[in-house]
């Protein structure tokens, strides 16, 4: 059993010492317990309904935070706000954003310019694809706010802003990944 097996965190550090490739997708926020968590939740649902066939299916699909620890559940509103779209978080545990995960990274999303900046400035061997998730969205805003410490209401609003790229990032990984 790996480390990360053992602390029950995100599936980003498992199986990294046997594969030498890039192939994880990474969501990246602060404290992995509200935003990442919905991203990463939220692009595995849509990979789901993919074909079987599809090479975005080879993908893992996971988030960290660049200020927290290993372990900690998500939000009660993070789980309630996918809830609502029948998507069970209940059982994630955060992890902190490590240099084995980024070179393992074959994309970050990042949900604001600040998460670009630390992982700029901590992290070498950076993937070529570092992007905001709402670059892939059609807003014009493009900061995913942090809705921590908020009422139900704002982590409503953050899960459908970030539900507004799902689609934008499937799309770009899946032409990314093309054989």
């Amino acid at each position: 059993m790996l480390d990360s097996e053992k602390r029950g965190g995100s599936l980003c550090a498992i199986k990294m010492k046997e594969e030498k490739k890039r192939n994880k997708v990474v969501f990246v926020c602060s404290g992995n317990i509200c935003r990442s968590p919905m991203g990463e939740a939220m692009l595995k649902h849509a990979v789901g309904a993919t074909a079987a066939n599809d090479p975005v299916r080879g993908l893992e699909i996971c988030s960290a935070g660049i200020s927290t620890v290993d372990g900690l559940p998500p939000s009660a509103h993070s789980e309630a706000a996918l809830a609502r779209v029948g998507i069970d978080i209940s059982g994630y545990r955060s992890t902190a954003l490590t240099q084995e995960i980024v070179d393992g990274a074959f994309a970050i999303f990042a949900m604001d310019d600040s998460h670009i900046g630390a992982i700029k400035s901590r992290f070498k061997n950076l993937p070529e694809r570092v992007f905001r998730v709402l670059d892939m969205s059609k807003m014009e805003r493009k900061t995913v706010f942090d809705p921590y410490g908020g009422n139900l209401d704002e982590y409503l609003q953050c899960r459908d802003d970030i539900a507004t790229a799902i689609d934008g990032i499937l799309k770009y990984l899946q032409n990314e990944t093309k054989v």
